[in-house]
């Protein structure tokens, strides 16, 4: 009877958020430092590769951003890490590990 833990959206925001050092809620607010903005992306990222929910709904989860605003995360979070090997490799580990442990 063992059912694993679903994956949810604020799971994975707590484990981006833990990785990157900062608040789950800064995450979701509008705050733009670089660090919190940086960390919002990974998030959105991961968001749409493990669940696939549509954009608007992740948009809302993140303070109720646009779906553009989610479009837009996604595709420089792409090209980060095709520009960056070791942050491919982080965002790669995280959704291994988040996946490993529903």
């Amino acid at each position: 009877d063992h059912q694993p833990i679903p994956i949810t959206v604020d799971k994975i925001i707590s484990e981006v958020a833990k990785i990157y050092n900062v608040h789950p809620d800064e995450m979701r607010s509008a705050k733009r430092a670089a660090n919190i903005s940086a960390a919002r992306k990974a998030a959105i990222y991961v968001i749409q590769d493990i669940t696939g929910l549509p954009y608007e709904v992740i948009g809302k989860e993140f303070g109720g951003r646009d779906h553009s605003t989610i479009v837009y995360a996604i595709k420089t979070e792409k090209k980060e890490m095709e520009r960056d090997p070791s942050h491919r490799s982080v965002i790669e580990d995280l959704i291994k590990n988040i996946k490993a442990n529903q």
